[in-house]
């Protein structure tokens, strides 16, 4: 099993040695020119728009959840003092 495995491994590495490796390398290495989108402008607007949605409601919720335990915190304090 150990020689097969070693046997499929160096048959492998030795195809992406001489093919230069896979085909999405270059891409990966930032090598290939991107094709130009007509629409990339407004896609990245929403998707900027998105993300700034997100982090309003991830900081209104964590807002929220602070003055829960303020209130707690409070409550403990109006106990103990």
């Amino acid at each position: 099993p150990d020689i097969v495995m070693l046997s499929l491994f160096t048959s492998l590495s030795v195809c992406l040695f001489f093919s230069g490796g896979p085909p999405d390398v270059g891409k990966m290495l930032g090598g290939e020119e991107k094709e130009d989108d007509p629409d990339a402008a407004k896609k990245e607007e929403e998707r900027q728009e998105a993300l700034r949605q997100q982090e309003e409601e991830r900081k209104a919720k964590y807002a929220k959840m602070e003055a829960e335990r303020e209130m707690m915190r409070q409550g403990i304090r109006d106990k103990v003092g």
